[in-house]
């Protein structure tokens, strides 16, 4: 044992109750992340068993997630490219949620809309890199395979 001692704030009553769902929604989108690196990125298992790999492993996840969301937002947006269909399901959701809130005659939280992106990435996009990532296909042509791809709902 290390000693550290770890309190969690299951109990916390300071706290206003929106910010307990908060961070409860910041932990989900972790596990969302987590979800993505098993099932399509097949990451199921580690590739070793020292401290050192399992770090190194996890250095490269994040840092492969990290640049599946700059090539979204650096390279796919710039481009016009987008995944339309997929989107509409995303605002379908939040147009879901925020009427159940109006419903209850809640204000809706501003933070979600400050904070609002997709923690995953589609399926199309990770086999789309899968198939081009050593093609010799130009930059243009392969962009625009995936707005073929996610033309297709």
């Amino acid at each position: 044992m290390t000693g550290e001692r770890f309190e969690f704030i299951t109990t916390e009553y300071t706290l206003p109750p929106g910010w307990i769902a908060f961070l409860y929604r910041l932990r989900w989108n972790i596990e969302k992340v987590f979800d993505e690196f098993k099932n399509k990125l097949s990451e199921i298992k580690s590739w070793a068993t020292s401290a050192t790999a399992k770090e190194l492993q996890a250095q490269l996840l994040c840092l492969t997630h990290n640049l599946l969301l700059l090539f979204e937002h650096d390279v796919l947006g710039p481009a016009g490219v987008q995944n339309q269909a997929e989107d509409r399901r995303r605002a379908q959701r939040l147009a879901v949620a925020k009427k159940l809130v109006k419903k209850k005659s809640l204000p809706w939280p501003k933070l979600l809309d400050l904070l609002h992106r997709a923690t995953q990435h589609s399926v199309k996009l990770i086999r789309w890199l899968r198939a081009h990532f050593f093609s010799p296909a130009s930059c243009s042509q392969a962009l625009a395979s995936l707005r073929l791809l996610y033309a297709k709902s």
